[in-house]
């Protein structure tokens, strides 16, 4: 039997047989062994639901589920899970578990995971040191927002006083662009760092996952898995995908006021004191 044959036997034997397709499924499920080895425990539904697409693209093109995985109804979607807990068994079975990047435990643990006493304890104090650099970049993140935030409000207040002033309007109107723009490219800033912060975090993450694998209890594992993996936002959505809302509307806020102090500036739009 060829290698991706015994994976797709590996991950049959856990899926009931009134549930795989009517014929000869083995090809759909070499395709599942083709994620089992470049995704292990990683694997989701909707890499499941694409596999299956390209399988039935080839049955029956028109197929009504031939469509991404995000246009599915929630009922389709859930028959996907049965898979995914399929592959993540047969990741179980035969001692393969890939890190969702390529190498990662090859890196990680050089000279192979950790045998003895000894190197449990030392990995286990690199472990430490990985989760408390999380929770500093949590830290750091806050004040780099409280930073922000800060500037922000200094420039609106600037330019409301600029506002309330009782000199030439079409000056103030420059003053008020100048400070427009410098707000506009703060809130470029920001957002930037908003999502490294995120991408960084996500980062030590999988570091964290990936050692906690040698250990007798994978706590950020198993609470990652109770939120469903990020693939529900009503289960769960990023603080990253909420935290830049504030600089994405502060962004709107500069430049619409940027763009009515270039037309009162040019005398486009006249305000009458």
């Amino acid at each position: 039997m060829m290698y991706l044959d015994h994976l797709a036997e590996s991950i049959r034997r856990h899926i009931p047989s009134d549930r795989l397709p009517d014929g000869d499924s083995g090809a759909l499920l070499r395709l599942y062994a083709v994620l089992l080895r470049a995704k292990g425990t990683n694997v989701t539904e909707s890499d499941v639901h694409d596999a299956w697409s390209a399988w039935m693209a080839a049955r029956d093109a028109q197929h009504d589920s031939l469509r991404p995985y995000d246009e599915l109804a929630k009922n389709v979607q859930q028959q996907d899970s049965l898979f995914v807990a399929a592959i993540r068994a047969a990741c179980e079975d035969t001692g393969y578990r890939r890190e969702l990047h390529s190498g990662l435990s090859e890196v990680l643990y050089p000279a192979g995971p950790p045998v003895t006493e000894q190197e449990s304890r030392e990995a286990f104090e690199l472990y430490k040191i990985m989760v408390q650099s999380s929770e500093s970049l949590v830290s750091r993140r806050q004040g780099v927002n409280t930073f922000f935030l800060t500037i922000n409000g200094a420039l609106l207040t600037a330019s409301g006083l600029l506002v309330q002033g009782r000199g030439e309007i079409k000056l103030a109107a420059a003053g008020i662009v100048v400070l427009a723009v410098a707000g506009a490219l703060l809130c470029l800033a920001w957002r930037s760092l908003i999502t490294s912060f995120g991408q960084l975090n996500s980062g030590k993450f999988r570091v964290i996952n990936a050692m906690e694998r040698h250990f007798a209890a994978a706590i950020y594992a198993a609470e990652w898995e109770a939120l469903g993996r990020g693939e529900d936002p009503k289960i769960y959505r990023s603080f990253t995908s909420r935290e830049i809302w504030v600089p994405t509307a502060l962004l709107v806020l500069h430049l619409l006021t940027a763009l009515v102090g270039v037309l009162v500036a040019t005398g486009w739009l006249v305000i009458k004191t």
